[in-house]
């Protein structure tokens, strides 16, 4: 197997775990290392595609780097963010625009992962689920009477406190170099 598979695999074992200690017993610090540590390994590692010497079928797996890439940027968190009212919903219907808008860009482009590498495929199923979990504990952290705008200011919070929280980077990273790979 790949070594790029565990390390997705791996990796999202790790994220859950981490983002879980940093959000119950403010483990920040070891959450930004291991993230740190896994986007650097990920970049390292020598990424094996199946090439074809069919014309369309190149353009294919292309055109579904391209979609998983625009995927990755739907799905993040502070795009979410932007996209919704956040002033006219309280925290519990934010909550569920928020993974009910993930669920179905996710189901929308699942059709992709024929055309990239398990590792790319894997890395957008884990992505999704991360911001869902994401999205889960920090509504489950605010009162019952939460804004919308309460849950968006935790969320901002989150993120902007240190950028290798989200996986968002380390998959688009690594949709970015297995779409060079097919283009050389």
């Amino acid at each position: 197997m790949d070594p790029i598979y565990y390390y997705v695999f791996g990796g999202a074992a790790v994220v859950f775990i981490g983002l879980a200690i940093y959000l119950r017993i403010k483990g920040k610090k070891e959450l930004v290392q291991e993230q740190a540590e896994l986007q650097q390994q990920a970049l390292r590692q020598p990424v094996r595609l199946a090439v074809t010497a069919n014309p369309d079928m190149v353009r294919l797996q292309l055109q579904a780097y391209e979609r998983l890439t625009i995927l990755c940027e739907r799905i993040g968190l502070t795009n979410l963010i932007g996209k919704l009212p956040v002033n006219e919903l309280s925290a519990t219907q934010l909550q569920s625009a928020m993974v009910q808008t993930i669920k179905t860009e996710f189901e929308y482009n699942v059709s992709q992962q024929l055309y990239v590498s398990p590792a790319a495929w894997d890395g957008i199923k884990n992505l999704k689920d991360q911001n869902i979990y994401i999205i889960n504990q920090l509504h489950a952290m605010l009162p019952p009477n939460a804004s919308g705008m309460d849950l968006s200011k935790k969320v901002v919070e989150l993120l902007s406190q240190e950028e290798n929280v989200s996986l968002q980077n380390i998959v688009a990273t690594l949709l970015n170099k297995e779409a060079r790979q097919l283009m050389s």
